[in-house]
């Protein structure tokens, strides 16, 4: 069987943009390092009024490195950050990579036996953790059941807010904290995070070799929406890489970014914990010296996030389609149209784009929004769309130095062909024709599972030509322009009367309706057709009490194949999401 690509992309691939690039064998430590060297007295944090230059970052990460080195953190160790969008996060994370440690987040959502799970699994000997995180999920807890975890360091939101606001905050009780911190529970000992950074002083870092591509750098669990998370080994290659990746696509179409090289802004509202906004927003931010304006959570009103890219000159920004939405619908952010001339593009992720939803953000903003597609075993980015050729419902084209594949979802051998349907309308239909699994290979893809032979070996497969591929459990198509389509999750797949339905498509027919806020569709056992057909709907709050479900039900039938409409419609109040906005269809089936 022939391994040969055809890049059906090609025909429409942006010609400005190329196909190869040279990249920089540089650690993550180092990248940073450039950076600061390059633009010193650039700011590169901006929380909640208090701000940091690039040059004193770099001195705090050498001094936080070193004082971990002499607490007895190797190369190789592995030390969990349990924190949120603080400047604690970015020093430690750097300071980590920077003497060949691996940083190891967890979503500050995670609860006690989650943590456990992650700590055991990554033999995690340290953790740095907010105060008010350790209080709600780790306190009056066993923490002998993470053995190897020998010191816990605890910092608090306090620490790098402006003093006024500081004092004044923790006065009022607006500023959370954790009364009275513990020193030693059981075998396990405390620190304070800014007595750690003192006693990095004087700067001695270890001299450690770490080579690129074969070092870890970040251990990223998977939301374990097949058993228990796994955890996805990235070198400091794979995100090095992809920002080079992302960088690439951005300045060669919108040149124009170039100019903002050191003084330009990314907004930071998705947990850096998660690696969508780890590698897009603070990797890429940081390897174009820009500032990090860092949201410690979603504001109330976020109107707000506006306020701040106006104020702080934002230039760039990750998110996901329910933060352009909310932006788009609170009505503070009318005020702000036509006022952003800093923002000059975002990229969504995570979850479909609907065209309504892209079309009102950027009427509002000025900017526009690419989407793209990957996951955390991709660094993330596999493919996104080109910001002057974009097309609904799709994710566009594999980066440079990026090559997909669509395979046959039952044995994932066979090489399946370029799409032929005028419309990809009916490509459900008989899906063995152009519909199979995405697979994608490139320097971005991830060095495997930890401790899962198994899995890395399912996952990850050479060809005749050597290359790796990575088999994403994504159904799609390359649609006749050659642009890559997303049907659905192989395990969220559908099947009525013999008939393969992807929930994904029927969602995206759905949001034609005006009044839908939010669409989720999931099959449901039927003994007469196999599974039945079912949409979860939110309402956008005008709407509601308006429309009926035998209202959407009769449109459904009007506007959509037969055997894909869904046959039973629930209205709810909202849909169960992710921490980054990916609506849960687990959860709607359970």
């Amino acid at each position: 069987m022939s391994d040969e690509i055809n890049e059906y992309w090609m025909q429409n691939w942006p010609e400005e943009t190329p196909r190869h690039v040279e990249y920089d064998d540089i650690s993550l430590g180092q990248m940073l390092r450039n950076t600061t060297e390059t633009y010193p007295e650039s700011e590169v944090i901006y929380f909640e009024g208090f701000r940091m230059k690039y040059k004193e970052l770099d001195v705090f990460v050498d001094q936080f490195a070193t004082a971990l080195y002499y607490m007895g953190i190797k190369k190789g160790d592995v030390v969990l950050i349990n924190l949120p969008n603080t400047p604690q996060f970015v020093i430690a994370y750097f300071a980590l990579v920077r003497i060949g440690a691996i940083a190891n987040p967890i979503i500050p959502l995670n609860r006690f036996s989650e943590i456990v799970h992650q700590a055991n699994d990554s033999k995690g000997k340290m953790m740095i953790i907010l105060d008010v995180l350790y209080e709600e999920h780790l306190h009056g807890k066993d923490l002998s059941k993470m053995p190897t975890l020998k010191d816990i360091i605890l910092t608090g939101v306090a620490e790098y807010l402006p003093k006024i606001k500081a004092k004044l905050g923790t006065a009022l009780g607006k500023v959370p904290r954790m009364k009275k911190w513990p020193t030693k529970v059981g075998d396990v000992n405390f620190h304070k995070f800014q007595d750690v950074l003192q006693n990095g002083l004087p700067i001695n870092l270890p001299d450690v070799k770490i080579n690129p591509k074969e070092d870890v750098s970040t251990l990223i669990y998977t939301g374990g929406t097949t058993g228990l998370p796994k955890g996805c080994m990235m070198s400091h290659s794979n995100f090095v890489v992809n920002a080079q990746q992302g960088n690439t696509w951005v300045q060669t179409q919108l040149p124009e970014i170039q100019d903002v090289m050191g003084k330009g802004g990314m907004f930071v509202v998705l947990p850096l914990a998660h690696e969508f906004a780890l590698s897009i927003a603070m990797n890429i931010g940081i390897s174009n010296g820009y500032k990090l304006i860092l949201f410690i959570k979603p504001p109330e009103k976020l109107s707000k996030i506006l306020d701040l890219i106006q104020k702080e000159g934002a230039t760039f920004g990750p998110g996901v389609p329910t933060l352009w939405n909310k932006i788009s619908q609170d009505p503070d952010s009318k005020k702000y149209k036509n006022k952003l001339p800093t923002l000059v593009a975002c990229l969504s992720g995570a979850a479909p784009l609907p065209l309504e939803v892209k079309q009102e953000f950027e009427d509002l903003t000025g900017s526009l929004i690419i989407e793209g597609f990957g996951m955390s075993e991709t660094s993330p980015i596999l493919t996104v769309t080109p910001f002057h050729k974009y097309k609904e419902n799709t994710v566009g084209f594999p980066v440079s130095d990026t090559l997909i594949k669509i395979v046959d979802a039952e044995d994932g051998i066979k090489i399946l062909p370029q799409c032929q349907n005028e419309s990809c309308e009916n490509c459900g239909v008989d899906e063995s024709q152009y519909i199979g699994e995405i697979c994608g290979s490139g320097p971005q893809v991830f060095m495997g599972y930890l401790n899962r032979p198994e899995a890395t070996e399912y996952a990850l497969r050479k060809d005749s030509k050597g290359r790796t591929w990575y088999y994403t459990a994504d159904i799609g198509c390359i649609d006749k322009d050659g642009y890559l389509r997303i049907k659905d999750r192989k395990r969220d797949m559908i099947k009525y009367k013999g008939h393969s339905v992807f929930p994904r498509e029927v969602e995206d027919l759905l949001y034609q309706l005006e009044y839908i806020n939010e669409v989720g569709v999931i099959g449901v056992p039927d003994p007469e057709v196999g599974e039945n057909i079912k949409a979860y709907i939110s309402l956008k709050p005008e709407f509601q009490g308006k429309v009926t479900e035998e209202d959407i039900t009769k449109w459904a039938k009007e506007n959509i194949s037969a055997f894909k409409y869904p046959r039973i419609i629930e209205i709810i109040p909202e849909l169960p999401k992710s921490v980054v906005g990916k609506i849960l269809r687990r959860e709607l089936r359970e």
